[in-house]
């Protein structure tokens, strides 16, 4: 059996992408590594400060985080990884409800950088782009989806909270 080769993954350089993705590149590095903490090599994006509103701030953060999904429907990118993206989002969208510990696990976690080297790796060079009115209807479901799980986690939130209160001993 003979040996595989480890190829690494090509980052293109930004003059040799369409332009629609260099936008989206800056994009992700905006949302997730714009800023650095002074004296270390940690970085944050506006994600992570977006998910110190409370209630509402990770749920702008994963429709901002859409775009990048509507980038990798428009170049073609397979369905499972499309999956695996929205998987990120969710990902980021639940756990960064939790109080507190979901702060600090937005700053931790960068899932428009994971989903933008997706897209680039996975996208179908082959094919042109689709347009907008071709991926309208499939990334309005997309964003219906993160909706539906933000009201979940909200309800989830509101029912852990009354448990807790019914929990505690009357006086």
């Amino acid at each position: 059996m003979a040996d595989r080769v480890h190829i690494p993954d090509v980052i293109e350089p930004e003059e040799k992408l369409p332009q629609d993705l260099v936008v989206l590149r800056r994009f992700a590095r905006f949302m997730d590594e714009e800023f650095e903490i002074p004296g270390t090599k940690l970085r944050f994006g506006a994600d992570a400060i977006l998910g110190l509103i409370p209630g509402i701030g990770d749920v702008i953060g994963a429709v901002f985080s859409s775009w990048i999904i509507a980038g990798a429907l428009r170049h073609r990118v397979p369905a499972l990884v499309i999956l695996r993206m929205i998987a990120n989002v969710v990902v980021d969208l639940v756990f960064g409800a939790v109080p507190l510990a979901g702060d600090v696990f937005d700053f931790l976690w960068e899932e428009n950088m994971k989903n933008m080297r997706l897209l680039e790796k996975h996208r179908n060079r082959s094919l042109p782009p689709r347009s907008t009115a071709q991926i309208a209807l499939i990334l309005g479901l997309i964003v219906a989806f993160f909706a539906g799980v933000a009201l979940a986690v909200v309800a989830g939130l509101i029912a852990g909270i009354v448990w807790l209160i019914g929990q505690r001993p009357l006086l």
